[in-house]
């Protein structure tokens, strides 16, 4: 038996015991992390429960536009996790290359009258994507939450797009020593 092969049985028998706890009531709906456009392209092909939800790595570094729309036109949720790059924990870990300082971002910010991370979340807002950023900081939860009183122009939001570079800050393979995204 070949690799595909097995990989497909065991992807059958974990979708069999998906049904089987749906049908008990035990399953109501199925999400899935870090696909890209042709794992989520399989997973409606084959799966019998259609994904509700993809998170996945995006932010203005990397927009990944022909994925998140893609899942938004069949009807997946995006949920958008390091919506902010990543900014200080993946720069000092991984060496990443924070979206936050970036000259574009900046002068938006100051245009608005925001914070950087606030142009950027509001940005992600506009995309249609769930944001979810993390902040350990109170401060930053409630500047998070202030992004709700105003809205980037259909403008900016073109110059936001320029400067996508398909990055991934999220790195983990610099930290465990194995490429996750293979």
């Amino acid at each position: 038996m070949s690799n595909n092969d097995e990989d497909r049985n065991k992807k059958q028998k974990v979708e069999d015991k998906t049904l089987a706890g749906r049908e008990r009531g035990a399953l109501v709906e199925l999400q899935k992390s870090n696909y890209d456009i042709f794992l989520t392209r399989d997973c409606l092909a084959y799966s019998k429960i259609k994904p509700s939800v993809n998170q996945i790595e995006t932010h203005p570094y990397f927009q990944r536009d022909s994925l998140v729309k893609f899942c938004q036109k069949h009807g997946i949720c995006v949920t958008a996790h390091t919506p902010l790059g990543g900014a200080i924990a993946n720069t000092e870990w991984f060496g990443s290359v924070s979206c936050l300082d970036d000259p574009v971002i900046k002068a938006l910010a100051k245009k608005y009258n925001k914070t950087v991370a606030q142009i950027v979340l509001r940005w992600g807002i506009q995309r249609d994507p769930v944001v979810i950023p993390k902040t350990s900081k109170i401060e930053r939860l409630y500047e998070n939450y202030q992004v709700f009183d105003f809205t980037i122009s259909d403008q900016d939001m073109d110059k936001m797009k320029g400067i996508d570079r398909n990055y991934r800050t999220n790195q983990p393979a610099k930290f465990w020593g194995m490429d996750l995204y293979a």
